[in-house]
């Protein structure tokens, strides 16, 4: 969460972002998946760690997390395709009038409106259920023609394959494309920043492929496999799960963390933010509140400027 917090500082602080399209994607990608980390995961800790879940007990509670969930699963994977595709776009002289922030915008609003509607099914068919050979209720699907797809189809090609493979195939034309601009001299400004960006979303697909895999494959694997009411397998193929799922929550929280490793312009960039523009505000903005007790504020002499190559 500290990771996304810090992602969205550094992407609306400096102008080289602000007014790129590719970061704004990563914005509002960090943005949702805050959210999703705060009902997703922090709730999945308190299922399974402490065996605490208002899913088994409350109808609304049971919809609405799962429509929470995966719509914002959703939306975050959209805006991390829609990133590595303008990343591919931007270096493309034909495509590259479309990589603008109000394109961006635009899209971003599409894709929140298709999955909410998208959303809608799982009020539908998502609710409490009675599992076999015992009193306890659980929060599963209740339409047979609903499980079919959401087993099959949502989780592993739409939360699952269709996302990876879209973000390794531009990732890949993207990167060739810096190596096609920096064999053609292009200017050093400019292809920084393209191989920054670059890089940091090529490496973000690699480490997102390693993390999501295992649970998409395993838990395909297990909705699909015939159930023997054997204690201790149950038991193993719930640890299973429970792990690989975990594991899979990384997709929203370590983005920050890759960008830090892989790039140094994005660590002086991060340092450059809170040093030079927040910390420099904070202290101009208490040397001002206690100035104004004593003495009139004099005007600034030096325009300070907001970015950093």
């Amino acid at each position: 969460m500290i990771g996304n917090i810090l992602n969205i500082s550094i992407f609306t602080s400096l102008k080289t972002f602000r007014q790129t399209s590719a970061a704004f994607y990563m914005t509002i990608t960090s943005s949702v998946n805050i959210f999703q980390l705060v009902v997703g995961l922090l709730s999945r800790i308190m299922i399974t760690g402490y065996n605490i879940d208002p899913t088994k007990t409350s109808s609304f509670i049971c919809k609405a997390r799962q429509f929470t969930l995966i719509t914002t699963m959703l939306i975050a994977f959209t805006c991390m395709c829609f990133a590595v595709i303008d990343q591919y776009l931007s270096l493309t002289n034909s495509w590259r009038h479309f990589c603008t922030v109000k394109i961006a915008s635009r899209l971003v609003i599409i894709a929140f409106i298709v999955w909410f509607l998208h959303g809608i099914t799982i009020f539908l068919y998502v609710d409490l259920d009675s599992s076999l050979g015992s009193n306890q209720t659980s929060c599963s699907v209740i339409n047979a023609g609903y499980s079919i797809y959401y087993s099959r189809f949502l989780f592993p090609i739409l939360l699952g394959f269709l996302p990876l493979i879209i973000r390794i195939i531009f990732g890949l034309l993207a990167f060739v494309n810096v190596r096609r601009l920096k064999k053609h001299q292009a200017p050093v400004v400019r292809l920084e920043h393209d191989k920054q960006l670059t890089t940091m979303v090529l490496v973000e697909v690699t480490v997102d492929v390693l993390i999501t895999l295992p649970y998409i494959i395993y838990n395909h694997i297990y909705s699909n496999s015939v159930t023997f009411y054997d204690p201790i397998s149950n038991a193993q193929d719930q640890l299973i799960i429970a792990v690989t799922r975990i594991i899979f929550y990384g997709n929203f929280a370590i983005a920050f963390y890759i960008y830090f490793c892989v790039s140094s312009r994005f660590r002086k960039q991060l340092v450059y933010v809170f040093v030079e523009i927040h910390l420099k505000r904070w202290r101009e903005r208490t040397h001002r509140n206690g100035t104004n007790q004593i003495v009139p504020q004099t005007p600034d002499i030096v325009q300070k400027t907001d970015d950093v190559n």
